[in-house]
């Protein structure tokens, strides 16, 4: 029984991964991922069907056990842990 594992070269989920771990690291008791709503298209389509995507929970979406908030005046690749 062989496995398949996707593998793309620009390390996308790579590095949301790695931004939301630092934020749980400097951030002490973290509540919320603050993401720019065209990053976290690009979020919800590369986690598609993945264990960590983002999760609709009583009508919050949730992504790392975090609430998500979208915000449109930040920058365009912007995500933070607060």
């Amino acid at each position: 029984m062989a496995r398949q594992y996707e593998v793309g070269g620009d390390y996308f989920i790579e590095k949301i991964l790695a931004a939301v771990f630092v934020g749980f690291k400097t951030v002490s008791n973290p509540t919320s991922v603050t993401v720019h709503p065209d990053l976290m298209k690009q979020i919800r389509e590369k986690f598609r069907n993945k264990v960590v995507g983002p999760k609709l929970v009583d009508d919050v979406e949730v992504f790392c056990g975090l609430r998500v908030v979208e915000d449109a005046t930040k920058a365009p690749d912007h995500i933070s842990v607060s």
